[in-house]
């Protein structure tokens, strides 16, 4: 009897590891997803849709490591401006560009669950370009709401790319600066004043 009660414990072990691991993808939070994602699989629930996983190059974590998988967010300007979660560290990226990390409390106010994913940040960009005799200075403000029901500020330069086509790779992105949003209200209110007066 022994003998017959642990073989059949033996041959539940299957079943509980599958319906185990089963449970713990209902969310999506062991789903590793790229951060590289192409535009046609960035809509796509891969909890609800598992079979496109393959294609997207999504695929599951079988251990505790998924808590420091990359989670990112898309905003709807400019196109290709993503928020991805590294650890306890955000990164604002552009397109072409190296990540710019953003502190303080909207870290711990983005969320970016399975559900979040998909959805867009609704952010808003005003971007200027400012000409002082030959020289061309191009900033831009984002606004940046949470999922917490605040938002933040965040001001960026882009600096003029040095060298000629032939001196420079085309594949060098631009190298985006952060400025207080101080110095870009000033410069933005002195070309306003500036065109005013011509």
């Amino acid at each position: 009897m022994k003998i017959l009660k642990v073989a059949k414990f033996l041959s539940m072990i299957p079943l509980a590891a599958l319906l185990a691991s089963c449970a713990g993808s209902s969310n999506g939070e062991d789903l590793e997803v790229p951060t590289n994602l192409p535009p046609i699989c960035r809509d796509i629930d891969f909890v609800a849709n598992p079979d496109m996983r393959e294609m997207c190059g999504v695929r599951r974590v079988h251990n505790k490591a998924y808590k420091n998988i990359p989670q990112q967010r898309y905003l709807i300007k400019p196109s290709e401006t993503s928020i991805v979660k590294t650890g306890n560290r955000l990164e604002l990226r552009f397109q072409n560009s190296l990540p710019l990390y953003l502190d303080g409390a909207i870290v711990k106010e983005i969320q970016f669950n399975q559900d979040k994913r998909l959805e867009k940040i609704k952010n808003t960009y005003d971007y200027h370009e400012i000409y002082s005799g030959k020289q061309r200075i191009r900033i831009f403000k984002m606004n940046i709401p949470t999922d917490a029901g605040t938002s933040y500020d965040y001001c960026f330069r882009i600096p003029e790319k040095k060298g000629n086509d032939r001196t420079r790779s085309v594949a060098m992105g631009n190298h985006i600066e952060a400025m207080t949003c101080e110095d870009f209200d000033q410069l933005v209110a002195d070309d306003l004043a500036k065109k005013k007066k011509k």
